[in-house]
Parts: C-alpha cells; structure tokens; sequence
C-alpha cells in the first residue's frame, strides 16, 4: 500500500513537473514569436473589440503592387487616434472616420489621404495650414457599428466642423451577425460587437471558443500566428473569403452574391449610418467608398449615404480604379486594393477638390 501511494504520488509530481515545463516552453516560445514577429497596431477592447493602441508609434517598410518600397511611420495620441495638423482649435476641423484605409499603417499620418486632402484645400481656399486639423478614428476591419460606438468616444473631446466617414462595401456584411459567421477572417467576427434584430442590444460571439478566442488574440504573438495560418488555409480551403464550399461554380457565385446583398445586412446598415450621422448632426458630413471593383453594392452604399443624411462622393474611389485599370499598380499596396503613400495623395486631393465643389468647405 505504501508502495502504491508513493508510486501515485510519484506520477503526479511527474505530471505536475512535465506540465510546468510544457508551459515554460510555450511561454518561451511565445516570448520568441513576439521578439521576431512586428508587433500589430491593435490591441483588444472590451467594447469596440480592437481598437488601435494608444501614444504607440510604429515604423515599417512596406512596398507598393509595382514593388516599389516606401517608409511608414503610424503615430497615435493619447486617445488611440491618428492625427494631422499643427492645433487641435484649428478653425477647420475635421473628424475620419473608417477603417483599414484609414487605420492601418499603409501610409505615415503625413502621408494618409486625409493629410493630402487638408494640403490640396489649402491650396484651393488660399488658407494656411495651420487653419485645418484632423483626428482619423478608425482601425482595420471596422464595422459601422464599431465605427459609431468609437464616434461617440471622440465627440467627447473633439469638436469637428467636418465629418467625413471613410466607408467599405464590406462593410454591410461586417454589421451582421449571421453573415459574418461564414467569413473565414475569424479575428473579426469572433472579436467584433453586433447589433441585434430589436436594434438596441449589441450582443458578441459567445462559447468557450470565442471568449477564449477574444482572451488569446491580442495577448499572445504565437496565437497570433497560428491564426493567420488558420485564416490562409480556410481561405485556400474555400477559394476566398467566405466558407462556403464551391460546388460548382454558378452556385458559388449565387450563394457568394446572396451573402454580400443580404437585405437585412443592408437595411441594419441603413440604421448604423442615420444614428452615426445624428451623432454629428450639427456639422457637415460626407462619406466615400474605398476603391474596391464597381457592383451594385455601390449604388446601395450611395443610396444608403445620402437617406442618412451624408454627402455622397464617388470621384476619388472611380478615380483610382480608372488608374489601377490603366496599369498604375504604384497607388496600391502589395495586396493591390488598399493603398500605398502615393495612392493616398490621390485620393486626398480628388476629394479635396470634391468638398470644395459641393461647398463643404468654404474659401476664405
């Protein structure tokens, strides 16, 4: 008997200590992933998901579709914004609000299209500089109702005279629950806050999965690469980006198209956009779309802008795509839609002379 209980006690202590070195050796690993791979520009937020990190600079080298290399350097402030300008009481202030073409670090903040754009109204209203301002609140991947919520944040501390909101076709699948769950960019919708059907609740992903999903993301570089990994082979899996397994492929398409058209992802989107515009009511406010390849999901997204209450403007989008068909693959980032510095500087001074035209911004 005594020999049995030492053996066990043997056992357990052998298991105790092969544990402990399993989770030294994990946590070693993990100490080494993240000393050699980049630290992202996110971090997680208990109510937008993810939210771009605060006071963090970030220096990369990235290269256009031509293969041209350029520098980037992503500064935020104390809020977790990015920003432009000399003073924050500048008479002209403007509030950004979008997502990855806003957010992510394919452009230094001097070089982001919104800096472009307050350069080129400069030179068209024949005022200085220092008489504009921008806050560009936005992270890669955002939806309309994360892009609202991180508004009402903003408009505690900052008085735009301008709203322009930065849209994505994208984005009216990103605001529904159910489309999203077949969406293979699992750092998403596992990460990201819902609005449900009664329009007042924001509701997340639950399970065990998801919430320890949500705990790991962020927290640990070797989860972080295992869920890239995951993310590339379910995409190679399904031949894009929804997982929805190809038959053939006149069905794929129709199912593909069902899922992007989805009437109710559209009508909640409608909703999204007039409570973000009443949320600024008192200024002027356009919205543009990022240059994805024409559908009709552009006349809805127009449509949709302008029954909010927004301007509508679809030159700097149909500007670049024009470009990008003439070969001018240098406006874009290696992965040939968002854009590079140079893409950038087109879609600001396109949509400066836009805004001016429509009388958003007045000359001196």
């Amino acid at each position: 008997m005594q020999n049995s209980g030492a053996s066990r006690s043997v056992k357990i202590a052998a298991f105790l200590f092969s544990a402990a070195i399993f989770v030294a050796a994990v946590a070693a690993l993990d100490m080494t992933v993240s000393k050699l791979v980049p630290t992202g520009v996110n971090e997680a937020d208990p109510k937008l998901g993810w939210r771009l990190k605060k006071n963090v600079t970030y220096r990369r080298e990235k290269t256009t579709f031509a293969g041209r290399k350029y520098d980037v350097t992503l500064a935020t402030d104390e809020y977790g914004t990015r920003t432009f300008g000399a003073r924050r009481t500048a008479p002209i202030r403007i509030l950004v609000l979008g997502d990855s073409f806003t957010g992510e670090p394919y452009a230094s903040n001097d070089q982001m299209w919104y800096a472009a754009l307050v350069r080129r109204l400069a030179e068209l209203t024949g005022r200085p500089l220092d008489d504009f301002y921008v806050v560009a609140a936005a992270s890669g991947g955002y939806g309309t109702l994360q892009t609202l919520l991180l508004s009402q944040e903003v408009k505690q501390f900052y008085t735009p005279t301008l709203l322009i909101h930065q849209f994505c076709d994208n984005d009216f699948s990103n605001n529904s629950f159910a489309q999203e769950q077949k969406s293979v960019v699992l750092n998403q919708w596992m990460q990201r806050p819902y609005l449900a059907t009664d329009r007042e609740t924001i509701v997340w992903h639950e399970g065990t999965l998801a919430r320890l999903y949500r705990a790991m993301l962020y927290r640990s570089a070797l989860f972080g690469v295992f869920d890239r990994a995951l993310q590339v082979s379910l995409s190679s899996h399904y031949g894009g980006y929804l997982m929805i397994k190809e038959k053939d492929k006149d069905a794929y398409l129709r199912e593909v198209r069902a899922a992007t058209y989805d009437p109710e992802a559209i009508d909640l989107t409608r909703f999204l956009l007039a409570k973000l515009r009443r949320t600024f009511e008192n200024v002027p406010a356009a919205m543009f779309d990022c240059p994805i390849e024409p559908t009709s999901v552009n006349s809805i997204w127009v449509d949709a802008a302008r029954t909010a209450g927004f301007t509508p403007i679809t030159a700097p989008s149909d500007d670049l795509l024009t470009a990008k068909a003439r070969g001018e693959l240098d406006l874009f980032a290696t992965d040939g839609a968002h854009l590079s510095d140079t893409g950038n500087e087109v879609m600001g001074r396109v949509l400066a002379q836009e805004i001016l035209s429509l009388g958003l911004i007045q000359n001196r």
